[in-house]
């Protein structure tokens, strides 16, 4: 399959590549989110070292460095088997010869943190040398690496000795919904958006799916049956990533049923608020729970966390704990059939609002910056009190002014009486100045096309056709 999505973080690691000046970029993200594949695009055509660090000891490390040094036709050779330190071999980097044209030579470390694990002297030598040797040479550097916390903490943070030394910082993030959808370009919209809805923008995951079997048949073949690859994709992730796997299940479970607080989540875990709100932390840091604010909440507020809300952030992670999780026992006698008949058929379509709702926003934002909404926006976001709730909303530089919105993924067109509704429910916000955008899956009727084709009407329609047009990339 050709390489999809990622013109811009390509475009930045070009700039980076065109500087005058030595570079030292950093490219972290979740596992499975594509760094790899993005680094492998971007050295195309490129005199590149691209060394790929194991989970080994360090002088299995500097053997495999020091041959693919050798072999890319740095000096010594002839005398050394294999380099004695890593201070003596990063310094044969500026040694290597450079490409005929005159160009910059690329050098990639992918997963950078398992060097750093065999030998925690590592940033330290690296920072003496690109101080004295390496930030003068004709050198791109990039370290990537997935343990996001271990690079923002231990390697980019003040403490570190890498402190300030980097030219660039790329974190990456799942595609959006219109990349995402480029896996699957002869669905119709409706299964593109069901399909985004329970894969994300994960490539490793949108990969699993054959494009041309229908969504039922990829759920059934590619995620139920105990061979595939997606079945044991979560388990393998946590065992990877985090210890006392069982209680971090109690907690993501907790979330994809509909725990939101804290203490709802500590309720139906049955485990202590602080034990709970440790357990967060992490998966917020891996990228598999987020913590959201209405869009109106000030910076304070936020610190103060008293109206955050919990939620999985990984659309993948919320569909296995929605429908594969809690059915392991008939999976793994191969009831694949039946556990889709019963349990996710039926559900699908709600399962899907969710995702929905935030595919709605990020079409907001894309169209903001191409300013075509009202205003551009500062925030985008859902808001809510104790007792509304609005599925999207966007606000102004002044937050004077507001875009409410109601999104449905059902096969009902929408009536009037939801526009009444959103407006009931944005007359609480406080903001005065509104549109309402109103997204959906069945279509629209007759007399709400007609409220939204009138001469300065404050109503637009999305349909699903608009958010999935030809050119929404």
């Amino acid at each position: 399959m050709a390489f999809i999505g990622r013109k811009d973080d390509l475009a930045q690691l070009e700039d980076c590549f065109k500087a005058r000046k030595g570079q030292l970029v950093f490219v972290y993200g979740r596992r499975r989110v594509g760094k790899t594949e993005t680094l492998t695009q971007f050295s195309k055509a490129k005199m590149t070292l691209f060394f790929a660090a194991q989970n080994a000891t360090k002088e299995d490390q500097l053997a495999s460095f020091s041959r693919l040094m050798f072999e890319a036709g740095a000096p010594g050779k002839e005398y050394l088997r294999q380099y004695p330190s890593w201070e003596s071999a990063l310094s044969e980097l500026v040694r290597l010869p450079e490409p005929a044209d005159g160009g910059r030579r690329l050098i990639i470390f992918d997963e950078f943190p398992y060097l750093v694990k065999s030998d925690p002297s590592l940033p330290s030598v690296l920072q003496n040398l690109w101080d004295h040797t390496l930030r003068n040479a004709n050198l791109m550097i990039v370290i990537c690496g997935s343990a996001m916390s271990f690079i923002e903490k231990e390697l980019l943070s003040q403490k570190s000795p890498l402190y300030g030394r980097a030219t660039g910082i790329l974190k990456m993030k799942p595609l959006p919904y219109w990349d995402a959808v480029k896996f699957f370009p002869d669905y119709s919209d409706e299964d593109k958006a069901l399909s985004y809805a329970i894969l994300g923008g994960i490539p490793r995951y949108l990969e699993e799916f054959d494009p041309d079997e229908p969504v039922e048949s990829n759920i059934r073949r590619h995620i139920l049956r105990r061979i595939a690859p997606l079945y044991s994709e979560v388990e393998f992730l946590l065992h990877e990533e985090l210890r006392e796997t069982a209680k971090y299940n109690s907690v993501i479970r907790a979330i994809a049923l509909g725990g939101t607080s804290l203490n709802e989540i500590a309720t139906r875990t049955m485990m202590p608020n602080a034990t709970v709100a440790s357990y967060l932390t992490n998966l917020m840091e891996l990228g598999i729970v987020e913590r959201e604010f209405p869009v109106t909440a000030k910076v304070k507020e936020q610190a103060k966390g008293a109206r955050g809300l919990y939620q999985l952030s990984d659309n993948f992670f919320r569909f296995w704990y929605s429908f594969v999780f809690p059915y392991r026992s008939e999976l793994e006698r191969d009831d694949v059939g039946d556990v889709y008949e019963r349990h996710i058929k039926p559900a699908l379509h709600d399962f899907a609002g969710k995702p929905f709702e935030e595919l709605c926003r990020e079409w907001l934002w894309r169209e903001s910056i191409s300013r075509n909404l009202p205003f551009h926006a500062r925030q985008i976001g859902r808001w809510w009190d104790r007792t509304h709730e609005i599925d999207v909303m966007a606000l102004n530089d002044g937050g004077n002014e507001s875009i409410v919105g109601e999104c449905k993924f059902r096969s009902a067109p929408m009536d009037v009486p939801m526009l009444n509704l959103l407006r009931d429910r944005a007359a609480h916000t406080g903001i005065r100045q509104k549109s309402y955008f109103l997204f959906s899956l069945g279509g629209f009727t007759r007399p709400l096309i007609d409220i939204a084709a009138a001469e300065q009407s404050d109503v637009r329609l999305v349909g699903l056709e608009e958010l999935f047009a030809a050119d929404a990339s």
